[in-house]
């Protein structure tokens, strides 16, 4: 007869019951170390590319280019960074109108401090560039002849015209006058050889022609200058020749 003492669960080992234990590790061999290392160096060199490649198309060391319509003093330093240069020209050009609209606005930023000179400076030599290129876009889009030449006289009256209101507002004589100092030929230049071809051999035309006009322009104010002070100059004369009355 079986008393409940002498019941055993099933399924529970017993205290005195032990566990199988593990079989002990088998040392790998040289060639099975060696495919071991294999492995390993293969996921680390994937692993690398993996880093390169993105470190290639995101390009942390650059500058992010500024967004349209953004901020003026962002748009001065990013015009005045190396990375602005390795942009292509279609991009560029958009930029360097972009600073041209911006114009009063990158001189207050500078005149206040918070622009660098040199960024200042590029940012100039990019607006003026910017004007250029647009002005010369809309010279090639009219027909060839007298809407082209109207054209030149039309930019040419509006810019006499701003200098005549520049030189009778002493802030805005110092400002040009400043920015007369601050051009650079060579950096300009420098810039244009960058461009292609087609664009330079455009801009080159276009230069001469509004150059051309613009000695015509030159004249004509002379002599309308010298025909002023004509009948003066002979009337003084007249009156410093004629005999006093007696």
């Amino acid at each position: 007869m079986i008393t409940p003492s002498s019941k055993i669960s099933v399924g529970e080992p017993t205290k005195t019951q032990q566990r199988p234990a593990k079989a002990p590790a088998i040392p790998l061999g040289d060639e099975a170390k060696r495919r071991q290392r294999l492995v390993m160096g293969g996921i680390g060199g994937a692993a690398l590319v993996i880093a390169l490649l993105l470190l290639v198309i995101f390009k942390p060391w650059q500058k992010p280019a500024v967004k349209l319509g953004g901020d003026v003093t962002k748009l001065s330093e990013f015009v005045g960074a190396g990375d602005f240069q390795k942009m292509n020209f279609e991009k560029r050009e958009i930029y360097m109108k972009m600073a041209s609209a911006k114009k009063d606005e990158i001189a207050r930023n500078y005149s206040e401090g918070r622009l660098s000179l040199e960024d200042y400076q590029k940012s100039l030599l990019a607006a003026h560039l910017g004007k250029r290129l647009d002005d010369m876009r809309k010279y090639f889009a009219k027909p060839m002849g007298a809407e082209r030449v109207k054209y030149l006289d039309k930019l040419l009256t509006k810019k006499e015209t701003k200098k005549v209101a520049v030189d009778h507002d002493p802030a805005a004589k110092k400002i040009e006058d400043e920015q007369d100092l601050l051009k650079d030929d060579a950096a300009q230049a420098a810039e244009i050889s960058t461009w292609p071809s087609d664009v330079q051999g455009k801009y080159k035309e276009y230069t001469e022609a509004l150059n051309e006009r613009k000695k015509l322009h030159k004249e004509a104010a002379d002599a309308k200058a010298a025909a002023k002070k004509g009948p003066a100059t002979a009337t003084a004369l007249a009156t410093r020749e004629k005999p006093a009355a007696d």
